[in-house]
């Protein structure tokens, strides 16, 4: 049984209570071009994730826009058969809410026995990266491979302790948006990488090499995969640094179980990644990197301790 993380949840109706299908029209929103094989475009607007609604398989790009002011990230789920945006929504979500709720008032015996309650396919759920954290005004890549089937991509920061994913407002739906994968292959080729990072559980985010300024398609491999103490697997992020960077309270923010943890606003500007992917997997991600520090973190508590925090720098040229 994969245990994802507190993370399947939800958000707020700050979005006026939008639906999937009260979602403004978009002409850039319809089916994937065929003049641009294996791009997905997708854009956060406010507590909405506006992108296409059937896409080809095969090696597939998603182009993240985060045009809100909060921060943001596109995680990709397969579903498992005959489930999807409204079975989510309905069995998955308000259990994750409620647990939260219960977490942070300190009623860890009922949080558990509310988690309890996951619908046996819950289980079932495929996690297959997607765009990790990303800032507002930021655009972001992930590449992965997907076959045919139903997907979902979610985004579950916080807001007001409430997870995007999750709507309060009766009859109304949360930061989620079901898409399927069908027809012919899009014919895109699997990304060359220029970086490679290895991420497991035993030896943390491991990179060869230097990293220089310039555009970069990060190959990220899995390892291993495992369910962290804070119900999540582990996934790679990339953020900025600057001079009064505190990582202590970067590596905080990171654990959705602390008071503040992956709750907008983040503690720095986040330039995306790649969220987490089964034992085995290797997807990418693009990034234009300038002379400066940053950081390599998974959503996992302790970071810094398992070697998932790991800072590094770009040089001048």
């Amino acid at each position: 049984m994969r245990t994802r993380t507190l993370a399947l949840s939800a958000i707020i109706a700050v979005c006026g209570g939008c639906t999937q299908t009260d979602r403004p029209d978009d002409p850039s929103m319809g089916d994937t071009s065929a003049s641009d094989p294996g791009i997905v475009e997708v854009v956060a607007r406010d507590l909405t994730l506006d992108a296409p609604d059937t896409v080809p398989p095969g090696w597939t790009t998603f182009r993240f826009t985060n045009t809100s002011p909060m921060i943001h990230f596109a995680v990709v789920e397969r579903m498992p058969e005959g489930r999807g945006l409204v079975a989510q929504q309905e069995e998955v979500a308000p259990v994750f809410q409620n647990g939260f709720d219960l977490l942070a008032a300190g009623e860890m015996d009922a949080a558990m026995a509310e988690f309890g309650t996951l619908p046996a396919w819950f289980g079932e759920i495929v996690f297959l990266g997607g765009p990790g954290l990303t800032s507002p005004g930021v655009t972001s890549q992930a590449s992965v491979y997907l076959e045919p089937g139903t997907y979902l991509l979610e985004c579950y920061v916080k807001t007001d302790g409430l997870f995007h994913s999750y709507n309060p407002e009766p009859g109304m739906y949360g930061m989620v948006h079901e898409f399927t994968v069908t027809g012919e292959p899009s014919g895109a080729s699997e990304p060359e990488p220029t970086l490679r990072l290895t991420i497991s559980s035993e030896g943390g985010i491991e990179m060869a090499g230097p990293v220089l300024a310039g555009d970069h398609t990060v190959a990220v491999d899995f390892t291993d995969q495992t369910v962290h103490e804070n119900f999540v697997e582990h996934d790679v992020h990339l953020v900025r640094l600057d001079e009064d960077a505190d990582l202590e309270a970067l590596e905080r923010w990171m654990d959705w179980t602390l008071p503040g943890g992956l709750e907008s606003p983040a503690p720095a500007v986040f330039l995306g990644g790649l969220n987490e992917m089964p034992a085995g997997s290797t997807g990418y991600f693009t990034v234009s990197l300038e002379p400066g520090t940053y950081a390599w973190i998974a959503e996992v508590p302790g970071a810094s301790d398992k070697d998932m925090l790991v800072p590094f720098s770009v040089p001048d040229a």
